[in-house]
């Protein structure tokens, strides 16, 4: 083979080469796929909620409920209520929440009102074992 021709080779198979480079890092965007079986969060219902603490009950409460929350880029679909989660308030002097199931769950009770918001949260484990949480607001007027 003569010189011209090993260049002309050599650059035809460089070039096919960097062809097929570019084309496979374009395909995949340099991304991979979210796992849409693993919750990453939890999403808290009513998102920001108001209860007067000098109402009789339940005028005084209100009732909060939490899902699992995907990865960004996965579909959103309507997933089961969790009733294994531990329920905690930022202001414990002035409200509470329970945590017993057919009894308090998610329910929190005002009893005083608040000069803040409080943020009501939600923690868990995902199928992972991870921890994951969400919050909501609730005011006490």
């Amino acid at each position: 083979m003569s010189d011209r021709a090993t260049i002309k080779h050599f650059s035809c198979t460089a070039s096919l080469f960097l062809l097929l480079f570019v084309t496979t890092c374009l395909g995949c965007g340099g991304h991979s796929q979210p796992d849409c079986s693993v919750a990453v969060a939890l999403g808290v219902a009513p998102n920001n909620a108001t209860a007067d603490h000098a109402a009789a009950p339940p005028g005084n409460k209100i009732s909060f409920v939490a899902s699992d929350t995907l990865p960004n880029g996965c579909i959103p679909t309507p997933g089961p209520i969790r009733q294994d989660l531990k329920w905690s308030v930022s202001d414990t002097a002035n409200t509470t929440i329970g945590n017993t199931l057919n009894v308090d769950y998610g329910v929190a009770t005002c009893i005083n009102a608040t000069l803040a918001l409080v943020t009501v949260t939600a923690t868990g484990t995902n199928r992972l074992g991870a921890m994951i949480s969400g919050t909501a607001t609730l005011a006490c007027k």
